[in-house]
């Protein structure tokens, strides 16, 4: 008799509560977890092919209660992953951003929830081919609820956390992120029916592979180089970089323009910039109201003989609150066409309903009260057109959309995300101006005050800032192959040739394909709920 044959293995030992729970909950919090680190600042996006897969093996039979239970557990998890940067507002709003943070992650997972009560009813009465369409309709759906209802927070887009994909990403100029998500969960349905339905397995394998391959070919032949012509228009992008402490205080509100203007004006002699933007709220005064700060703008126009976009505040005439806005200084040094944001972050610029039920800003103040402006504008600029959006506005793809329809043939975005550090927030909202840059085939102007800036062409490839001002008073260039992380919270600035706008095969293709979807989703939902179940439901 050999020893040892009869000896215990040891196995890992887990409390029976610990035990329960990863039985009935641990594949939707796999999801949620692989959907997370998908985005920035992990950015595994490969993993976005896979993160469904776990919760549709989960939920493939059960009922439609715990279906929208699991759902919303695994959207839970994902947004306190995607989301964890609100966590850092505590710093500015006290202990009321932290269930803040929370509240907004389940509430977005509470329309994770509504999609799996819906799926449930659809895996059920469908036959799975329709399924399949149907659930990747109905999360196209479900996004493009998101980022419209209640205002609208569509952050947790799944076209976001793919960006980085190049070829999948150029399918955006033809139907938006709506289509990038159908494109993703429609390979994550089939691959999770591969792995549970053993009959015609290597059937729904090819046929999941031939999505992923066919989505990337077509992309790679959107995909073009794009066209500058003889003579484009040198913009240039400053990353100023100044802590929110120096913005509030009165004291360095002179002193952070002079600093700017100064790095401006070398950017126009020695780099030959024509256009120079800078980032959301640089000017912390209306420099039409305020004869220093107007002065220094005016001198800089001309003296560069340079055309400026500058990020500000504006006074109201009509009350105190004021705008978030910018201003067009041209280089004769007129200060006069000016944008005001529109679309506002709620809670960070104002309390959702607070004129309504004011005891809300007692009890949830908001980070700052300002008005919203009135219509978008499209500024011409050397023969070009460009329409600004102001930092929460690049999440909104119909704004974008109405930019190019009146006439821009190139965005700016300034923006800054300076309440959240360092954080994941940053690459995520690049990710996002990404996004609308391939939507819109119009090159973006990214200038954001504490990072990532730099310059979109009309395809998604981006060019980073990469000069500043060194110890010694001189100005260096970084070595070839900065990366844009390597830029978050640094004083940079560049100098970029702005690429022309590109045709789109399918024009307002992202802001009608995701109403495609939803009358896709509506008649699907009609189909199964009048057919009942059938005699061979799908199981996925």
């Amino acid at each position: 008799m050999v020893r040892g044959l009869n000896r215990r293995v040891s196995v890992p030992h887990y409390p029976p509560t610990m035990k329960a729970f990863l039985r009935q909950s641990g594949l939707p919090v796999l999801t949620g977890i692989l959907l997370g680190i998908s985005f920035p600042s992990w950015h595994i996006y490969p993993l976005a092919f896979v993160a469904l897969v776990p919760l549709l093996i989960d939920v493939r039979k059960t009922g439609p209660a715990r279906t929208a239970r699991q759902f919303f557990l695994a959207g839970t998890v994902f947004y306190l992953i995607l989301l964890h940067w609100l966590a850092t507002n505590v710093y500015w709003a006290g202990g009321w951003a932290l269930w803040g943070y929370v509240g907004l992650s389940l509430f977005m997972a509470a329309y994770w929830a509504v999609a799996g009560w819906a799926w449930s009813l659809l895996r059920r009465n469908l036959p799975f081919p329709l399924a399949s369409l149907a659930l990747a309709a109905l999360w196209t759906t479900m996004e493009f609820l998101q980022a419209r209802l209640f205002t609208g927070f569509g952050w947790g887009a799944i076209a976001y956390g793919v960006a980085a994909d190049r070829w999948l990403l150029q399918w955006a100029a033809v139907g938006g992120e709506g289509l990038i998500a159908f494109i993703v969960v429609w390979f994550n349905v089939l691959l999770a029916r591969t792995i549970t339905e053993p009959r015609h397995r290597w059937l729904r394998l090819a046929t999941a592979l031939v999505v992923l391959v066919a989505s990337h070919a077509g992309g790679a032949w959107l995909l073009h180089p794009a066209q500058y012509g003889a003579h484009p228009l040198k913009v240039g992008v400053l990353q100023a970089d100044f802590p929110l402490e120096m913005k509030w205080d009165p004291e360095y509100k002179v002193d952070m323009v002079q600093n700017s203007a100064e790095k401006s004006e070398w950017m126009a002699r020695n780099l030959g910039a024509d256009f120079i933007v800078w980032p959301e709220s640089l000017v912390m005064g209306d420099p039409l109201d305020e004869p220093e700060l107007g002065k220094i703008l005016s001198n800089m126009a001309v003296q560069s003989r340079c055309t400026y976009f500058v990020g500000s505040v504006r006074d109201s005439k009509d009350n105190w609150e004021g705008y978030n806005s910018s201003f067009l200084i041209e280089p004769n040094g007129t200060i006069g066409q000016h944008y005001d944001k529109i679309h506002l972050a709620p809670f960070g610029e104002y309390v959702p309903l607070g004129h309504f039920l004011p005891f809300i800003q007692k009890v949830v103040p908001a980070i700052g009260s300002i008005e919203s402006g009135t219509q978008p504008k499209v500024f011409r600029l050397d023969g070009r057109r460009f329409g600004p959006l102001i930092c929460f506005e690049v999440l909104f793809a119909p704004m974008a959309e109405t930019l190019r329809s009146m006439g821009a043939n190139f965005l700016v975005v300034i923006t800054n995300l300076g309440w959240f550090g360092a954080s994941a927030a940053i690459p995520q909202e690049l990710e996002i101006a990404r996004v609308r840059a391939v939507e819109t085939r119009l090159p973006i102007v990214q200038a954001a005050n504490s990072g990532i800036s730099g310059i979109f062409d009309p395809y998604g490839r981006f060019s980073v800032v990469d000069c500043w001002k060194g110890e010694n008073g001189t100005y260096d260039r970084a070595a070839p192959g900065i990366q844009p992380d390597q830029v978050i919270m640094h004083r940079m600035f560049g100098v970029f040739p702005l690429a022309e706008a590109a045709p789109r095969f399918v024009p307002h293709g992202a802001v009608v394909f995701p109403w495609i979807a939803l009358v896709i989703t509506v008649l699907f939902l009609a189909v199964a709920k009048w057919a009942g179940r059938s005699s061979h439901p799908a199981t996925t």
